[in-house]
């Protein structure tokens, strides 16, 4: 009796850990994300396939996430438009790939990954002539372009997102790392909430409904038939990135739906830069 009773004590707090865990497991699967229906239907149209990644490129340069670029982009046709999103220190949303990169393109001296303050964003300029974009300029162009959607990456401050952008929150796509994150945005009420996907995630993105996922194109042409399971389940698989016509042309429609690009003319099917005619 002595021995069952020393069992008891170690079984059942081992038994009430694996409901707790089990309990916790459930819960996040009732977290089901939201997606305009508007979107997904758009996603399926020539002019949105495309994505202007980082807000398109310029002049041959590429993640600048500049004024002048997505201008460029807009003038071009592309209505979905990526913008790598930082805070600075001063917690302003800024258009920056990452700190070091954006540093050596604005030619300062300190390349480190240091956070700059609002003020000394505001004083640069990338190349000696591209303009960043800041959260307020952002705001500005998607409430004068009605048709255009945002596409975000880096930052996973969902809140900041919600609370900083002043156009309508179904014309933001917000790329999520991570399962935990991706409970924790749709949580906090993120809408279109794009997966950062790799082939092991399969169960995960089909059990969680979720509709739009991010894949690197090494990925997708190493897992055809992953990618080929979510196509089949209608899932959006945006790809990133390629300016090259013939890659673009194999594989739009049949291993992915949308494709991150910089240099890509959208009416004639073709790249448009004389270096960067690329997959990277």
């Amino acid at each position: 009796m002595t021995n069952f009773g020393n069992k008891l004590k170690i079984i059942l707090p081992l038994i009430v850990i694996l409901l707790i865990i089990m309990h916790f497991i459930f819960k996040q699967k009732l977290v089901e994300p939201i997606y305009s229906n508007t979107l997904l239907e758009l996603l399926k149209k020539d002019e949105f396939k495309f994505i202007a990644h980082a807000a398109g490129g310029i002049e041959d340069k590429i993640y600048t996430n500049s004024l002048e670029a997505i201008n460029n982009s807009i003038k071009n046709g592309f209505k979905l438009i990526e913008i790598d999103l930082y805070e600075t220190k001063d917690k302003i949303f800024v258009g920056i790939h990452d700190w070091k990169s954006f540093k050596e393109k604005a030619n300062l001296k300190i390349l480190d990954k240091e956070k700059l303050n609002y003020s000394e964003i505001k004083e640069t300029k990338l190349y000696k002539k591209y303009t960043p974009l800041d959260v307020f300029k952002i705001n500005e162009i998607f409430q004068k372009n009605k048709d255009i959607y945002l596409v975000t990456d880096k930052t996973q401050n969902f809140q900041k997102i919600i609370n900083d952008f002043e156009f309508s929150k179904e014309r933001i796509l917000v790329e999520v790392f991570g399962k935990k994150n991706f409970y924790k945005s749709v949580k906090e009420g993120i809408l279109n909430p794009i997966y950062s996907f790799s082939h092991k995630d399969l169960d995960f993105v089909l059990s969680n409904k979720i509709k739009i996922v991010a894949a690197h194109t090494e990925n997708i042409v190493k897992n055809p038939k992953i990618y080929k399971t979510l196509m089949d389940n209608d899932i959006f698989i945006f790809a990133y990135t390629s300016n090259n016509e013939t890659f673009i042309k194999k594989n739009l429609g049949i291993n992915f739906s949308n494709i991150y690009t910089d240099f890509w003319n959208i009416k004639e099917m073709k790249c448009t830069s004389n270096k960067n005619c690329n997959t990277y």
